[in-house]
């Protein structure tokens, strides 16, 4: 029993002490709101979602792909949308998306909402 003891505490010590992946870096993208938006007038369908966030990274990113789930009375969804342009670090993104906008509205909350990847200027790219 005290071997198979040692020996697990061995086998831990060792991957403690291994280094934590190269894209274990935290997510550079911070989600402030992100919502479905009202329907327009005589609709039933969602306008669309918004997404309020701040790149919190090291430069500019070009290109950020988000994640958006949704659910309404009948399914629940995901879905993708791609963010491109120039965000500087720190600066505060507020953009609106025809996502959702197909489907019934069924209030403005988001089951999840998070940034996939990010492309760099320098062409470098960000991945949890």
């Amino acid at each position: 029993m005290l071997r198979y003891v040692m020996s697990l505490a061995i086998l831990s010590s060792t991957f403690a002490a291994l280094p934590a992946p190269a894209n274990a870096a935290p997510n550079p993208i911070v989600i402030q709101h992100c919502f479905i938006t009202v329907p327009k007038a005589f609709s039933h369908n969602a306008s669309g979602t918004q997404i309020v966030y701040v790149n919190r990274g090291p430069k500019a990113a070009v290109s950020v792909n988000f994640q958006v789930a949704y659910r309404n009375a009948s399914r629940n969804f995901v879905r993708y949308v791609v963010d491109e342009g120039v965000f500087s670090p720190g600066d505060q993104i507020d953009h609106h998306f025809s996502l959702y906008s197909d489907v019934t509205f069924a209030g403005k909350q988001t089951s999840s909402c998070k940034a996939l990847s990010v492309t760099w200027a320098d062409g470098s790219r960000w991945r949890p």
